[in-house]
């Protein structure tokens, strides 16, 4: 499967994966915890940074919408959308 046919959270998941180099391949099917752990802290940065930063809301041109639409993308893709 491509990367970009992931969910933004699971390419999270990898990328914190690979920044530690453990000894085991994602793929391991033993290596199950240890994939879910990671899904569960990228699920948790994801939710941390839900609320835009206010440099964030200041690039978009209708602060009021674009902390809506922040939040609408990041919930459908934490529900798996």
């Amino acid at each position: 499967m491509p990367e970009t046919d992931l969910l933004p959270f699971e390419r999270a998941a990898r990328a914190m994966y690979a920044t530690v180099k453990p000894d085991w391949d994602w793929s391991d099917p033993d290596a199950e915890p240890t994939r879910r752990m990671y899904r569960d802290n990228a699920r948790a940065a994801f939710l941390a940074v839900m609320e835009p930063s206010a440099a964030m809301l200041q690039k978009g041109e209708n602060r009021a919408d674009c902390r809506s639409v922040w939040q609408a993308m990041l919930a459908a893709m934490l529900q798996g959308d």
